[in-house]
């Protein structure tokens, strides 16, 4: 089938993801290491959690000033949330290319990121027809559920579909459910291999 969609991971393809950043801001902002804000956030298993939609905006912030001390604003946070994504100018000028077929991010992240990405990086944001966040479906990649959750929403058949991620594991579980999937390695190569899918 001819493909309709195709379907970006945001950190380590739109963006270069760079956690350590975040932390470091974080750790900063609360006077403590970053690896002790590593340790509260996500060896907590907090992060993983926010991820599968178990907390608002309002509840991440929440629950970074209890137990981090967070200073600053729900804003503010938002920002320094933002801060662990670098777009890649190369790969978002792939996603431009790739129209008039619909774009949409497929990526495993919280609403806290969710509703800061259009005021934060709207380069990024305003790249694709659909944010479709794990924090909206209740479940992560390489979760069968999310999948088939972010077809619907797009309208399209698995075949129809094309998904970039950088995770092995992605890939291959969007492979196994008929999307055409390719692995992300470098902007050089990822224009080829859409080149390649597109034709198909």
């Amino acid at each position: 089938m001819q493909p309709k969609v195709i379907f970006f991971d945001l950190g380590g393809v739109v963006c270069r993801f760079l956690p350590q950043r975040r932390l470091a801001a974080l750790g900063e902002a609360c006077g403590v290491s970053a690896e002790q804000a590593e340790r509260v956030l996500y060896g907590s298993g907090l992060v993983e959690g926010w991820d599968r939609g178990l907390g608002s905006s309002v509840e991440i912030h929440r629950v970074v000033r209890e137990r981090l001390g967070y200073p600053g604003s729900l804003a503010a946070l938002r920002r320094l949330w933002c801060s662990a994504f670098e777009p890649d100018q190369r790969v978002l000028d792939l996603v431009d290319g790739a129209r008039p077929l619909r774009t949409a991010l497929l990526t495993d992240n919280d609403h806290l990121l969710l509703d800061a990405l259009p005021d934060e990086l709207p380069q990024v944001a305003s790249r694709f027809d659909a944010l479709l966040f794990s924090c909206r479906f209740g479940a992560t990649k390489p979760s069968t559920a999310l999948f088939d959750r972010a077809l619907e929403m797009m309208g399209s058949a698995a075949g129809e579909a094309v998904f970039v991620d950088d995770k092995p594991a992605n890939v291959a579980a969007a492979q196994e459910l008929g999307i055409d999937a390719i692995q992300f390695t470098t902007a050089a190569e990822l224009g080829p291999a859409l080149d390649r899918a597109l034709r198909r």
